[in-house]
């Protein structure tokens, strides 16, 4: 069974609870998934990847506990790109896979598209404080480490290379000085009279 994460109106909470979401009232896209056009819910893999919608007043975090052949995962934001640009959608499209194909920090903005009616028994109301345990804090962060992770490992000069370019864009927008020489550079806060010396990219 896969567990994933829903938002639902405050005043939908109990119907959802009681009889569960019917894929043909709550879906919210149909996509290619194989050669098949399928509609879908899509659902998060962790509740706080949505932090406006865990913290609102207004909608309540519920728990599917799924089938594993229902579910697939794809990028959210290949998605949300792809409607501005065709090019990305085929990106998008390809993104989709096997919820148990998936690897966690895959993808920025995993989405689970559930491709079946939920029935009552598979819905439960988050318990923020006592539920089963996330095991990290929202897909974005997990990604991006990921990334820097691979980046870490693969060139030993990848974090002067991320401050330098970092540093310099404060300093074009005039919140550090720069001052250069042949191997390094030294960014200045004069505010804290704190000096910051990176070595130069190659």
């Amino acid at each position: 069974m896969v567990e994933v994460y829903y938002y639902v109106p405050v005043e939908e909470i109990e119907n959802a609870v009681e009889c569960g979401l019917k894929l043909s009232k709550w879906y919210d896209k149909e996509v290619l998934i194989g050669l098949e056009k399928t509609k879908c819910i899509s659902a998060l893999l962790n509740p706080k990847d949505d932090m406006e919608k865990y913290n609102s007043d207004k909608l309540v975090c519920v728990k599917f506990e799924l089938y594993q052949r229902y579910c697939y995962v794809a990028d959210r934001y290949l998605y949300e790109a792809g409607l501005v640009h065709e090019e990305i959608m085929k990106l998008y499209l390809d993104s989709i896979m096997p919820v148990e194909n998936y690897t966690f920090g895959l993808y920025r903005m995993p989405e689970c598209l559930v491709t079946s009616t939920i029935i009552g028994d598979q819905v439960s109301i988050l318990d923020k404080r006592m539920d089963s345990p996330v095991l990290y804090d929202n897909s974005e962060e997990l990604y991006v480490n990921n990334i820097v992770e691979d980046y870490k490992n693969a060139h030993s000069d990848f974090y002067d290379t991320l401050l330098y370019h970092y540093y310099s864009h404060l300093a074009e927008n005039k919140k550090l000085k720069k001052y250069e020489t042949d191997k390094t550079v030294v960014f200045v806060d004069e505010k804290i009279q704190r000096p910051f010396v990176v070595k130069k990219p190659v």
